[in-house]
């Protein structure tokens, strides 16, 4: 678990939306947060300047989207140059999680949300980086 009185963003990144949650200050709980469209790097990295600014966010996890056999492509390369860029924009060195399945988990979980909840959290996306959170918290 991460040391007390440190909340921390997960991200998961997607080529239309970005999935967003974060923790209490003393990681025990995970909230889904609305997300957020992919309008690109700068203004992904603007929002999360405001964001981790306004929540007091002290840590960052990225989904890292590996094979199923556990080997990296194209789509982990890119995850690791915006893992870069938010250390650079941020001042913090995002972990990385295997985010292997979170995507759908998180569709199951959605099929069972009311319109409601749906409405709230606008994509799945923020509901698989509340696994990714979830799965670094169990591993850390």
């Amino acid at each position: 678990m991460e040391p007390r009185g440190r909340k921390i963003l997960a991200i998961d990144y997607g080529e239309k939306n970005i999935g967003l949650a974060c923790s209490d200050d003393l990681g025990l709980t995970v909230q889904p947060l609305p997300s957020i469209p992919n309008r690109g790097r700068k203004d992904l990295l603007k929002r999360l300047q405001t964001i981790t600014k306004a929540m007091s966010i002290r840590h960052l996890v990225v989904g890292i989207p590996l094979n199923m056999d556990g080997s990296g492509g194209e789509a982990v390369l890119r995850i690791e140059k915006l893992m870069g860029a938010l250390k650079g924009a941020l001042g913090i060195t995002p972990a990385g999680v295997d985010e292997r399945l979170s995507t759908l988990e998180a569709m199951q979980l959605w099929r069972n949300m009311s319109p409601r909840q749906k409405k709230k959290y606008r994509t799945v996306d923020s509901l698989a980086a509340a696994l990714i959170l979830e799965r670094h918290l169990k591993e850390g």
